[in-house]
């Protein structure tokens, strides 16, 4: 009888801790789990508006370049001029197509479109008057055309970036390009997330969920209303509130949506949704990304159970003590019965063991395909973050576009000058000075080509003739051309196998390879009292490696991991284009070999280039200092 109360007080005990403990856990679980999804909310909340903003902002300068074109002033100066408004049309055409973007035309300073990249195809904007959109009106006024809507003629979503086209200071017109969101939208379709981008008003007017498109996130007034219908900035679509059926904070000052959707077969449901949001750089827009909370009562769900099987399995323990210990007592009188009992203990202590131990395998596994699918997510992200980094590329190439018309721009403005003044002195029979005037013009042609050069190389990807190549040789062309090419004095320093190396490479592509490598350390040496270049060679296997250093002062660390970006150069303007070393690391890559920059502990920098070898003559040979050669004073 006592035994019966104390174990009934054990079941209460039990009853309240066990409460206790699964309330705890599953407090503790939500508000870990919630901040785990509110940051990783936050981050991909981040991703999104720098996709959104790399998409938008790389067509931001092509209205600029459009409106200095001379081709669309004289169309704007003689909008009648039939043949020229075919040739514009068809330039439109082809930039608005190289470019990726929706649409791009030209209006007049009424507002008349006279000129588009869509001229050719149905609904054309040819002929239509937009002088009633705000990125026109703030074009003719000489500020940054800029505006979100939906086309009254294509009917279809676009940013408009517009730029005035200028001529004597006076305004003739405007240039539009049209940038589609459905890239972005495309590339976030299969997320987990819910993104959408609202304007000032609260509309939704980019989300991947095309459900929500034109909806309302909040109810809008009627003066609201009145100014979006008479902007016609989303056309005839009808604005409709979002079906939100709870808008609510946690206790942490987290913000929730409880919206009404239709899913699995029409069947609707209540979905609460972690709300992050944050204002669009530049814009008067906020970016959302809303995160379904179910995942967060799931862990809890999943937590709390695991307390409660790891706490029953306790309390049938303690029972098991507590019926071992009344066993004990009665072991003189009940000897038999209690061996039965022992025997029965056993048989279900050993079952409860399997069922746990099953439980706990199931467990384990399931947390491996976690570890496998956290895995996965991040090489994804790993993924995506490089493909926005070579979107940033991109995106620099662009804007070099405005440094390269400075750098052609000077030299044309010089030969102009020079030209009228050549037909002056040649009129008044002063040859000698014009002969040193036309050797400018020459100095200044000469610059420009190879400013030319430069960026056709690098924009060209021409056929290498990969051959059986002596790298010695090659080596020593390379030190000829650069020692008749440098005025200053230096010394070269090799350390060559006896025998001679063969590697798998195009000759001319090989040999320029080497003279970019020492023009760089000559370039670096320049301001030094000592001037040497050391070069040598290993052979390792089927490859062999060139090892050229030079004793100038190294490379700034902040450096090393951009030498072989396009565009990175460390010298002073107009002194390069930064594309030597990126054409350098292209060459070698297509040889099926590497090249890496480094600063030697002894001082100076050394470039190391790896290339597959040819034939097994001479590896393994040791190498030996041949002697200093092709110096120059």
């Amino acid at each position: 009888m006592i035994f019966d109360r104390n174990r009934t007080l054990l079941v209460v005990i039990f009853a309240v801790t066990l409460f206790l403990a699964l309330w705890q856990t599953a407090k503790l679980t939500r508000a870990a789990a919630m901040e785990e999804l509110s940051q990783a909310g936050s981050k991909r909340l981040a991703l999104f508006i720098s996709n959104l903003t790399s998409e938008l902002e790389k067509y931001e300068s092509l209205p600029r370049i459009l409106a200095r074109d001379e081709r669309i002033v004289r169309l704007l100066r003689n909008p009648l001029d039939v043949r020229n408004i075919a040739i514009v049309n068809k330039y439109l055409a082809d930039v608005n197509r190289i470019a990726g973007a929706s649409d791009t035309y030209v209006i007049d300073k009424s507002g008349l479109t006279l000129v588009a990249s869509n001229w050719n195809l149905p609904n054309p904007f040819v002929g239509e008057n937009f002088g009633f959109r705000p990125y026109f009106q703030a074009a003719l006024r000489g500020e940054k055309g800029r505006y979100f809507a939906l086309g009254t003629t294509s009917k279809r979503r676009g940013y408009y970036y517009a730029a005035p086209v200028e001529e004597n200071d006076e305004v003739l017109g405007v240039a539009v390009v049209k940038v589609s969101p459905e890239g972005v939208e495309l590339a976030w379709q299969d997320a987990r997330e819910r993104t959408l981008v609202t304007d000032y008003n609260g509309i939704v007017f980019i989300s991947n969920n095309p459900a929500w498109l034109f909806k309302a996130l909040h109810p809008l007034s009627d003066e609201a209303l009145r100014e979006i219908k008479s902007s016609r900035q989303y056309s005839d679509a009808p604005i409709s509130p979002m079906p939100v059926d709870r808008d609510f904070q946690d206790g942490h000052g987290r913000q929730f949506l409880t919206l009404k959707e239709s899913r699995d077969g029409g069947q609707a449901l209540q979905i609460t949704y972690l709300t992050q949001s944050r204002k669009m750089p530049d814009h008067k827009w906020l970016v959302h990304m809303l995160t379904d909370a179910k995942v967060v009562e799931t862990r809890v769900n999943y937590a709390v159970a695991s307390a409660f099987i790891l706490g029953l399995a306790f309390f049938l323990v303690l029972l098991y003590l507590a019926q071992r210990r009344r066993n004990l007592i009665q072991r003189l009188q009940h000897q038999k019965d209690i061996e039965e009992t022992l025997v029965d203990a056993q048989k279900q202590l050993e079952q409860q063991v399997r069922k746990r131990t099953l439980e706990l395998t199931e467990t384990n596994q399931h947390l491996d395909r976690k570890i496998r699918e956290h895995e996965k997510t991040e090489h994804d992200l790993r993924k995506t973050q490089e493909e926005l980094l070579q979107s940033a590329k991109l995106a620099v190439i662009g804007q070099m576009s405005a440094g390269i018309t400075h750098e052609l721009n000077q030299p044309l403005t010089a030969i102009q000058t020079y030209v009228g003044t050549a037909q002056h002195l040649l009129l008044n029979h002063h040859y000698e000075e014009l002969n040193d005037n036309l050797t400018n013009v020459l100095m200044l042609v000469n610059r420009m080509a190879r400013l030319t050069r430069e960026l056709k190389t690098f924009s060209r990807k021409s056929t290498l003739n990969v051959d059986k190549v002596a790298l010695h040789k090659t080596i020593d062309q390379a030190m000829t051309l650069i020692t008749h090419a440098h005025k200053a004095k230096f010394e070269f320093v090799k350390a060559f196998s006896e025998a001679e190396v063969f590697v798998h490479a195009d000759a001319l592509r090989l040999e320029q390879v080497f003279i970019n490598v020492f023009n760089n350390a000559l370039d670096a040496m320049k301001d030094c009292a000592d001037r040497v270049l050391h070069v040598s060679t290993d052979m390792a296997g089927d490859s062999v490696t060139v090892h050229i250093r030079d004793s100038g002062p190294g490379i700034a660390e902040e450096n090393l991991g951009k030498l072989f970006d396009p565009f990175f150069t460390s010298k002073e303007p107009g002194a390069g284009l930064g594309l030597g070393l990126s054409i350098t690391e292209e060459i070698v890559s297509g040889f099926g070999g590497s090249i890496r920059a480094a600063n030697h502990v002894e001082g100076g920098a050394v470039f190391t280039i790896v290339l597959p070898t040819a034939n097994a003559d001479g590896a393994g040979t040791p190498t030996k200092v041949i002697g200093a050669a092709y110096a120059r004073s």
